[in-house]
């Protein structure tokens, strides 16, 4: 739907505000918002190196690729942990870290490759530190689309929307349905939310808890991550429990554990849009038309 003033509110916002979206607070000190910009960057950082003192080095080992020698395109991003995922989200922080962290000798190698004591839990929380940062974006995106595409006329005031839309998917992100409630869609909350925690609860209980193991898992880690809550639960309680043996359905409890994250990033998003869509309406098709008419006179 375009407006009278020539405005797509579908269009995005291009490049530019993407691109700093990777840096926490940037957006917001765009926006003149300078407290929630030291806010944004404070609380990114803290999260990441609060895991960070403990993982270290074990970055480079979860990451997709591994930073060796090789003189690869791939091996050279990893060394500024741009092969690490979700924690590049949150760029300074975890280009910081691995500038810090990385090591090539033979001993640096063998230390990627070595467990340590609460790296589940710390580790969680390195990569939170991204899913934080991309909900900090998320906020700035939708104030600088506020301000693009809602222009009231003198005297009125901007209409609000009944939740902020990036609050809605960092709820939904702890808790599947949380989202929606916040947004006033509690009927619907309630039934995505059961949806993906019954996947997510049947692929732990496949595997005798041993799906959701990021040391282990890295690749299916990723997605798992995508429900927060329940990889925080996995890093917590069941990612430290010794294995007697390999569970007989353990890829099963990992694909379903995996799909839950995925179907949990379909609620994040829904959520977003439900809160979105109480400023931007889906127009009908006459409006459509009328508003295409009024961009033509």
């Amino acid at each position: 739907m375009v407006t009278k003033d020539g405005i797509d509110p579908a269009k995005g916002l291009g490049w530019g505000p993407f691109l700093m979206g990777f840096v926490p607070g940037l957006l917001q000190f765009q926006l003149g918002q300078k407290a929630r910009a030291a806010a944004a960057f404070l609380s990114c950082t803290a999260l990441f190196f609060a895991g960070w003192v403990v993982v270290g080095e074990r970055l480079f080992y979860w990451g997709l690729s591994n930073p060796d020698d090789s003189g690869s395109v791939a091996s050279t991003l990893s060394r500024f942990g741009l092969a690490v995922l979700p924690e590049v989200l949150n760029l300074p922080g975890n280009l910081v870290g691995a500038l810090l962290a990385f090591d090539g000798s033979p001993e640096g190698l063998r230390l990627e490759r070595m467990p340590r004591d609460f790296e589940h839990i710390c580790g969680f929380l390195t990569a939170a530190s991204g899913m934080l940062a991309a909900f900090w974006a998320a906020q700035a995106h939708w104030e600088l689309r506020l301000r693009r595409d809602l222009r009231p006329a003198e005297g009125e005031s901007r209409p609000a929307p009944t939740a902020d839309p990036a609050l809605c998917a960092a709820l939904s992100w702890l808790v599947p349905g949380l989202g929606h409630a916040r947004a006033g869609q509690k009927d619907k909350g309630v039934a995505m939310g059961i949806a993906v925690l019954v996947v997510f609860a049947l692929g732990l209980l496949v595997s005798s808890g041993h799906a959701v193991d990021r040391a282990n898992y890295m690749v299916w880690w990723i997605g798992q991550n995508l429900f927060g809550g329940g990889s925080l639960f996995a890093a917590l309680v069941t990612g430290p429990m010794q294995s007697a043996g390999t569970p007989i359905d353990l890829d099963l409890g990992i694909v379903l554990c995996t799909v839950a994250g995925l179907m949990n990033l379909v609620v994040m998003c829904d959520a977003y849009t439900v809160a979105e869509r109480s400023v931007f309406p889906v127009a009908t098709g006459a409006a459509n038309a009328a508003a295409g008419k009024e961009a033509g006179a």
